[in-house]
């Protein structure tokens, strides 16, 4: 598949109504095109030139590690066609700034966000049920304050580790672990609750 060239389209491989992978030359825009469900897993993985993202509403499944090492990538929107954000998805985009994620997400996954050091404000979806370990970690730039969605129960291992200027966060009650690392180097963490029903806090 990948030594037919009619099976690629301007650098990007389509099988049917899935995006199998794209090459890692392809720079500046790109949109997927329309119809399309699924961006396979590592499809855009280390594509260090490409800035900017078109998902259309078509999309229901992005990959694990779909957009890893987009170290240009600049802004992404999520369609509400997608309820899970998998593990590594975003995972050293360190020049993501602008992302929006819709009302639709359930999960966050494991360092889906790890390293994206240019993230200002970031706003989780009140529907997300769980933040996998390392989601955010070294997010070194987030400004805003944190809410956490009521329905997560656990802040996952390392989940906050080296956000170092995120001011307050804000725990549901229905949050009864706090895992190792989880708020690790948070120098200007100023406030933050630990609800009643918290009954682990790991080390660190």
């Amino acid at each position: 598949l990948y030594k037919d060239e009619s099976n690629w389209t301007d650098g990007v491989l389509y099988i049917d109504n899935c995006l199998i992978a794209a090459q890692s030359t392809i720079s500046d825009a790109y949109n997927i095109k329309e119809g399309t469900r699924v961006i396979a897993g590592n499809a855009f993985r280390a594509c260090t030139s490409l800035t900017t993202i078109n998902i259309p509403n078509s999309v229901v499944s992005i990959g694990s590690g779909a957009f890893n090492f987009c170290f240009a990538l600049t802004s992404i929107t999520i369609p509400n066609s997608v309820t899970c954000i998998s593990d590594y998805t975003f995972n050293e985009c360190t020049s993501l700034s602008s992302l929006t994620l819709p009302n639709t997400i359930t999960s966050i996954g494991e360092c889906a966000f790890r390293n994206c050091s240019t993230l200002v404000s970031f706003e989780i979806p009140y529907s997300v049920k769980s933040i996998g370990k390392a989601a955010f970690m070294e997010c070194r730039n987030l400004t805003s304050s944190i809410t956490i969605p009521e329905g997560v129960t656990c802040i996952s291992d390392s989940a906050f580790y080296l956000c170092t200027n995120i001011p307050s966060i804000t725990l549901p009650p229905t949050v009864t672990q706090i895992g190792n690392h989880a708020f690790y180097d948070c120098f200007s963490l100023t406030s933050i609750n630990i609800p009643k029903n918290v009954t682990t806090i790991g080390e660190y």
